[in-house]
């Protein structure tokens, strides 16, 4: 290997919607090398036959194995479950971690096993687990060697909550309804995710309960442990489009507080955020496709005191491999928006 001065990185799992998202951001990072992408399929075969999209970069060239050997950090991009068990492998040869899947989300191993129908593969790595939503939780980055990656609706659904929480200008029910892409399903071919059956059609699904609730509600919490739990209503809905989540957030304000405290506690929580913009009208996916950034936008509905927070993210990007990048630039003293850099792409 010849060296570059640049951090090695290893992508697992590079041939999914994720792990590709991360490829494309790293071929172009100033500061990390690819240096090795691990995928159950395809092995031997050049990263770019699986994704011809980077067949002009140095990385299209690497040779996707079953393991890696040297890389100084490991993005997992793999299903939960299966992560857990390579962290544990990884945090153990000193490797730092960025995973993406849901496994290290939560603090509880209880609240794991509740939500995700085992018991947590690794619950010795939890203490050492940080929770990766930079805008609230940077400084505890910067000092692990292990990040949570946020889910998708989450990062949506607490940039748009948190400001407003922690000022306590806000009831406790919450309701939350996000709207999102197809390839939020991942790339596995399934018949929820089939063009037939998704086109000219939205729907609603996990109504019974979504696994990504109670990471709302407890990343909520620890923002603002001093106040009772938030109580939310969560609802995802099916749209036919590739990529992008809008969410919708429904709250009550507290009788002393006003649209203008509101917007006043997202202006103080993200006027120094590169990658958070607060909006005047109410924001689109179709703004942030490509690029890292959230768009906020709050109002009062008339006659009411009904506060309405909308956000507007990708989700292969800020709610996925844009925000795994992010996370990893803080981790190693790198200017934060190093390698991510992408304006929305429109049309």
């Amino acid at each position: 290997m010849i060296s570059t001065g640049k951090i090695s990185a290893a992508i697992v799992g590079v041939t999914g919607y994720e792990g590709a998202g991360a490829a494309r951001i790293l071929a172009q990072h100033p500061n990390f090398q690819i240096t090795e992408v691990v995928s159950r399929s395809l092995q031997g075969s050049a990263l770019s036959s699986a994704l011809p999209s980077l067949a002009s970069s140095d990385a299209g060239k690497l040779i996707i194995c079953e393991d890696i050997q040297d890389s100084e950090i490991v993005f997992l991009a793999v299903p939960h479950g299966p992560a857990a068990d390579l962290a544990s492998r990884y945090r153990a040869q000193g490797r730092s971690v960025i995973d993406i899947s849901a496994d290290f989300r939560f603090r509880n191993p209880q609240e794991y096993e509740r939500w995700y129908g085992r018991p947590h593969p690794a619950p010795e790595l939890l203490p050492q687990a940080v929770y990766g939503l930079p805008e609230w939780f940077r400084q505890e980055i910067h000092k692990t060697k292990l990040t949570a990656n946020p889910g998708c609706f989450p990062t949506g659904a607490i940039l748009a909550l948190a400001p407003i929480w922690r000022g306590h200008l806000i009831e406790e029910d919450i309701i939350v309804n996000s709207l999102t892409g197809i390839s939020g399903a991942g790339r596995s071919p399934t018949l929820r995710a089939h063009f037939v059956e998704d086109a000219e059609s939205v729907t609603a699904y996990a109504v019974n309960g979504h696994r990504h609730l109670p990471e709302m509600e407890g990343t909520l919490q620890q923002i603002a442990p001093k106040y009772s739990a938030p109580k939310i209503t969560f609802v995802p809905h099916l749209v036919p489009m590739n990529r992008g989540i809008l969410t919708t957030c429904y709250a009550t304000l507290r009788d002393s507080a006003t649209l203008a405290d509101a917007k006043n506690a997202l202006q103080q929580a993200y006027a120094a955020e590169p990658f958070v913009v607060l909006t005047d009208t109410p924001p689109e996916t179709g703004w942030a496709r490509g690029s890292n950034m959230c768009f906020i936008y709050c109002a009062v509905q008339p006659g009411s005191r009904r506060l309405i927070i909308i956000s507007a993210i990708d989700n292969l990007m800020k709610g996925g491999a844009g925000q795994a990048v992010q996370n990893a630039n803080i981790m190693y003293q790198l200017p934060e928006t190093a390698g991510l850099e992408f304006v929305g792409v429109w049309p």
